[in-house]
């Protein structure tokens, strides 16, 4: 008598996920295979539509351990196929998934694993056993590592998007237009098409048009430090730096009365932003840029609350330091230098570095090191999906030789790979993980920190999740030290991503389930929260050039005193630079058409009742973040949004 096995196969909901091509499966058990059955469906498969077939085998298979997948060409070329997922149900009404979500792109069979969450170890199956191995080998094929430049992390070894792996890619649909606009505008700038920015790109906000009316007042330009483009930068100033020699003569002014600088130290009312990395890099020379400097900002919290800079030096040696009393143009300008430097030590550390490339790092890890059945890979895997291509794209457009960078910030050409080493070096375990970060920071008190307040939401509650999902499969921490998958994950970041540089902090091994949870956090909120409070504000602060300088045309002031308005604009690059910062700032700063938020987890990795339970509640604890933020955004002018979950995509893709 025959065994009866339904049978139905998920076609994925991606842009062509579709096939004319010839389907077949194979079902394979403990007890034996069955034969290779054509799916007989007499329609393409289509994007989010399930095929069901009844699938005959001469006895019982056991228990089922893969599903094996094949393609057959229907015309005179390949018509990619993306399977989603594979449900069996078997006579005694058990059903087995076999998550895939992966391309077919020729005739090599496709094979996929039982859905359920384990590790190595725990296979107890020769047949799953070589199933590792070749899935293993297959991955480290196709992900292998290379060295983008001593000193920086390293990358994907395909230099072109084309070569990349097709599970890599994004799909042609989404708009990764991003850089074809940015090219378009290139060359209708080459063509000599003297726009202005504002013609080329409407998008009015309220924060856009608050910079553009406000850039130059005191408030407007504290505040970025806390909400801005960059509000990971500013600490306490537990005391004045030599190298900064700022008196109680120059600064007391400001501080009002009953009151000295000392003392508002002491009760930890100063702050302090120091661009001390950009310190002795030369600005790029080839685009004819020549100044970059590396100044430091002193600023001090009011009796009402008010974050106002009190002090500048624009250079890393003692020199002239501007104060809100000197002229107006003085002032401005130092001011000017200050956000110039920011640009810099934004694009480049915080954003490029510190979420996209450490972002490409976990991403070729997860591939290399963990398996398609492992609980770790089922969680990571939406929080690194596609930031290989989007990071590939970025070394082809946007820091590439005649690139964007090179054309129209000062830190191009070979100040890039400067920058990126100096941000390396500087960057610390301690410095990834948010409440380690504002600790040292000093910042836990600090009025009107909505980046703050909202990442703090955001940490804790993909902290809980990586919790509950790391206790449901490690059942103490012996288990995570035998878990070789994991143990090599680690060290593949700590090697390939920090350089083994044990001054970092960062862990090469794992001996406790703590150590695990807090690693997993810090993968997770990089890639998502992180990255959506250093992404989505570019074109807001960016609109109004003088607020976000890329480039400064003069050297900076020596003396007091001097400076003209003529200065100020003959400092500040107003052709083809600018309009091509406005619309790259402007293209970035956009989110997919299709983007999923953090949370939403549309590809189903995991099918044990627990950990789903824990996804659920992990979307309600993000909508209840949602609501506090909405809320809190309805009492303040500036609205905070930048880590409102439904604008945080699931991973650096964009």
């Amino acid at each position: 008598m025959k065994v009866k096995y339904q049978v139905t196969i998920g076609t994925g909901k991606v842009f062509g996920a579709g096939t004319n091509d010839q389907i077949s499966v194979m079902l394979v058990g403990s007890l034996g295979s069955s034969e290779k059955i054509r799916i007989g469906n007499l329609f393409p498969l289509t994007p989010s539509k399930s095929y069901t077939m009844t699938l005959k085998t001469k006895s019982d298979l056991g228990g089922l351990l893969l599903v094996k997948l094949f393609k057959k060409k229907f015309g005179l070329f390949e018509d990619d196929w993306y399977c989603g997922c594979v449900s069996v149900k078997t006579p005694n009404e058990l059903i087995y998934n076999f998550p895939c979500y992966s391309w077919m792109t020729d005739s090599t069979p496709m094979v996929i694993i039982e859905g359920a969450a384990r590790k190595r170890h725990e296979f107890n199956s020769p047949i799953l056993e070589q199933f590792w191995v070749d899935e293993m080998q297959k991955r480290q094929e196709d992900y292998q590592w290379d060295c983008y430049a001593p000193g920086v992390p390293h990358k994907i070894h395909h230099d072109k998007l084309e070569d990349l792996p097709r599970d890599a890619k994004i799909p042609v649909g989404r708009p990764m237009g991003i850089l074809l606009c940015i090219s378009e505008c290139f060359s209708r700038l080459a063509l000599g098409e003297q726009r202005s920015s504002e013609t080329w790109i409407d998008s009015k906000t309220s924060i856009k048009k608050y910079v553009k009316d406000h850039w130059c007042d005191d408030w407007c330009f504290s505040y970025q430090f806390l909400n801005g483009l960059d509000p990971t930068l500013i600490k306490q100033c537990k005391e004045i730096p030599e190298k900064f020699p700022v008196t109680e003569q120059m600064v007391g002014p400001f501080l009002g009365p009953n009151t000295s600088l000392q003392q508002e130290v002491q009760k930890g009312n100063i702050y302090l932003v120091d661009y001390e990395m950009l310190d002795g890099i030369k600005a790029n020379p080839k685009a004819g840029h020549e100044c970059l400097e590396a100044p430091m900002c002193l600023l001090y919290v009011n009796p009402v609350n008010e974050l106002l800079p009190i002090a500048i030096q624009i250079t890393q040696k003692p020199g002239p330091i501007f104060l809100p009393s000197d002229s107006k143009w003085d002032w401005r300008l130092a001011k000017m230098w200050v956000r110039n430097a920011d640009v810099q030590e934004h694009q480049l550390v915080s954003h490029l570095l510190r979420t996209h490339l450490f972002g490409e790092v976990f991403s070729i890890a997860t591939l290399r090191s963990l398996a398609s059945s492992h609980p770790i890979f089922k969680l990571l895997m939406p929080h690194v999906k596609y930031t290989l291509h989007i990071n590939t794209a970025a070394r082809n457009s946007l820091i590439s030789e005649e690139g964007v960078f090179d054309q129209a910030f000062s830190s191009g050409g070979t100040a890039i790979v400067e920058v990126l080493q100096h941000g390396l070096e500087r960057t610390t375990y301690e410095s990834m993980c948010l409440p380690d970060n504002l600790a040292a920071r000093g910042v836990e008190k600090i009025p009107n920190y909505y980046f703050r307040d909202d990442a703090q939401k955001i940490w804790l509650a993909i902290n809980k999740f990586t919790e509950n999902i790391v206790d449901l499969y490690y059942k103490n921490d012996a288990s995570v030290e035998i878990d070789a998958e994991i143990q090599a994950w680690v060290n593949e970041i700590y090697t390939k991503g920090f350089l083994a540089n044990p001054l970092s902090g960062f862990p090469s091994s794992f001996h406790s389930k703590t150590e695990l949870i807090k690693f997993l956090t810090m993968v997770i909120f990089t890639c998502t929260g992180l990255h959506s409070a250093v992404n989505l504000g570019q074109h807001e602060w960016s609109a109004t050039l003088e607020n976000c300088p890329a480039i400064m045309m003069k050297p900076a002031p020596t003396e007091k005193g001097k400076v003209t308005e003529e200065d100020i604009e003959e400092t500040l690059a107003r052709g083809s630079e600018s309009r091509a910062v406005f619309i790259t700032t402007f293209l970035l700063g956009q989110p997919a058409h299709d983007a999923t938020i953090l949370g939403m987890y549309t590809e189903q990795r995991f099918f044990e009742a627990v950990a789903k339970a824990h996804i659920e509640d992990f979307e309600k604890a993000l909508l209840q973040i949602e609501r506090e933020i909405t809320k809190r955004n309805q009492d303040i002018y500036l609205h905070y949004t930048y880590l409102q979950p439904s604008l945080i995509d699931n991973s650096v893709a964009i």
